[in-house]
């Protein structure tokens, strides 16, 4: 029987996902340019960012609070 090496996977969370992080700098620098803003090199990355870490952790303050609204009194 022969070993097949196995390479380690190192899983990466969708918030750090460049794919995710370009979309929304690409999304961004659009709807911007669109509306006659012209933005420093940079900032669309820098405020996809800002706005991927506004959603995820504003999900899990969401998740937080319907879990403990879920184990308290009915009412």
């Amino acid at each position: 029987m022969t070993d097949v090496p196995t390479i380690p996977i190192d899983p990466r969370p969708a918030l750090r996902s460049l794919t995710l992080r370009g979309a929304g700098a690409m999304a961004i620098a659009f709807g911007l340019s669109r509306l006659g803003v012209d933005l420093p090199e940079g900032s669309a990355q820098a405020i996809a960012d800002a706005l991927a870490d506004l959603v995820f952790y504003g999900g899990l303050m969401a998740v937080g609070v319907g879990r403990a609204r879920a184990r308290g009194p009915i009412g």
